[in-house]
């Protein structure tokens, strides 16, 4: 005897879903009862062929991200890294199905024009090592092509949807902000029982020994003197408390660009950066955050209103930029009484950048103490084109909407960190976070404002 199939289709509303396309769910029933097939439903009536959720590919960049360079796990576990974020873009291409179910995003030609300055980068040094004859130098050059420019890559093939461009942003806010809620808890039990207390082990980080854990989660790297104390440093998933600096305030305008901000999570990442302990990290914070509320173009045309606003901005501006230099504990001048050794360091591997420019911009090695440590004195390390295509990497996208967006206050948040403090070389994981706001912004950005903290 033959039974004939029929359909049941069950709507339900969109939010349970979280994909504002889809409407309802069809199941395919037998006679019997038996359940054939389930499939989701658009608006329009015509089923989703996703084999995978956009989540999915989504989850596993962020599950990739702490063993990205310049993460914890990023020195000794990269090809991990780059492991699975391929997965992550294996997943993206075939959750398609046969059908076209995730945008074609138009929006991915800025987070293009990123990958291509930032590839054009990595070229220039394979091309100088092979020119050099430096057979070491070239492995590692074919090494930081396939990590760094791989896995910015991948990120922005996943991000092409913007749900998942989305999950990756609201995903790498939430790892912060939760980050930081346990360097608060751990400097509260500090203010009570004594600075130390409540370590519960060691962690690695980066390519150093490892490092104290504090309860409840607290990665620490260094320590810091402070009035006369000795205060562990907050490092969250960076290998060094600098780029978790970078990574709170990035958190910060990624949070407003998401319309998720609350005065609690604000609070919670301002800790977090001050517990970094890092000049550079505050200084960034301050002038891109003045820049943010005052200068960003808001698309609003010519106003008064607009004229005044960025008019005050010069002045607030101002007013950041000499809080990075004078504030106490952390401005520049503080940190020449603490730590006086690394700054002068610093300060000559800049000076070594400068000089670059006029007796050989094209790079080579250089024998000066934490040389490469920032972009500047990178000149003198990688060259001065790659300097030039890691800037135009991440600015060239910015200026194609004329600033408009959060994307610009996250892309400025990067490249003044790899201006002032951190390498660039090799950072992958920093041009993934910019790739991810250009298409989050590309993608819808926020669709209304954020609430004030």
């Amino acid at each position: 005897m033959e039974y004939q199939a029929r359909s049941a289709i069950v709507r339900v509303p969109s939010a349970p879903l979280g994909v504002d396309e889809f409407d309802g769910v069809a199941i395919r029933m037998s006679v019997g009862g038996t359940v054939d097939s389930v499939a989701v439903l658009r608006r329009d009536g015509s089923p989703s062929d996703e084999r995978v959720p956009y989540q999915v590919p989504a989850a596993l960049i962020l599950l990739a991200a702490p063993f990205l360079r310049p993460n914890l796990f990023g020195e000794q576990l990269a090809l991990v890294g780059i492991g699975i974020v391929a997965a992550a873009v294996l997943l993206a291409l075939l959750r398609r199905g046969g059908g076209r179910t995730a945008p074609d995003l138009a929006p991915g030609r800025r987070a293009w024009v990123l990958t291509t300055f930032l590839g054009l980068a990595y070229l220039w040094i394979l091309f100088r090592e092979a020119a050099t004859g430096a057979g070491s130098g070239l492995r590692t050059s074919f090494q930081d092509i396939v990590l760094t420019v791989g896995s910015t890559v991948g990120v922005a093939m996943v991000c092409r949807d913007p749900r998942a461009a989305r999950w990756i942003s609201g995903g790498f806010v939430a790892l912060i902000v939760i980050m930081c809620a346990s360097y608060t808890v751990t400097a509260l039990i500090w203010a009570v029982f004594g600075v130390g207390t409540a370590q519960i082990g060691v962690f690695p980080v980066g390519d150093l020994e490892p490092q104290p854990l504090f309860f409840p989660l607290t990665v620490s790297y260094s320590e810091q003197t402070v009035f006369g104390t000795a205060l562990p440093r907050f490092t969250g998933i960076g290998r060094e408390s600098g780029w978790m600096a970078m990574y709170c305030a990035a958190a910060y305008f990624m949070a407003a660009q998401l319309g998720i901000r609350r005065w609690w999570m604000t609070a919670l990442l301002v800790i977090g950066l001050l517990g970094c302990i890092s000049t550079a990290g505050f200084g960034i914070f301050v002038v891109v955050w003045a820049y943010d509320a005052f200068l960003r173009p808001r698309g609003h045309g010519i106003r008064l209103g607009a004229y005044v606003r960025q008019l005050s901005g010069v002045v607030v501006l101002a007013g950041a930029a000499w809080l990075a230099v004078a504030a106490p504990v952390l401005g520049l001048a503080a940190k020449r009484d603490q730590n006086e050794m690394s700054l002068d360091e610093r300060s000559r591997a800049t000076e070594v950048g400068w000089q670059a420019l006029s007796t050989n911009p094209w790079g080579g090695r250089s024998s000066v103490s934490q040389a490469g440590i920032n972009l500047i004195s990178d000149i003198a390390v990688s060259g001065l084109p790659f300097v030039l295509l890691v800037v135009a990497a991440l600015l060239v996208p910015v200026t194609l909407r004329g600033g408009a967006g959060q994307s610009g206050s996250i892309a400025f948040v990067v490249i003044l960190t790899l201006l002032l403090a951190q390498p660039a070389a090799g950072s992958s994981w920093a041009f993934c976070l910019v790739v991810v706001a250009l298409l989050v912004d590309d993608g819808g950005g926020n669709p209304s404002p954020a609430r004030s903290p």
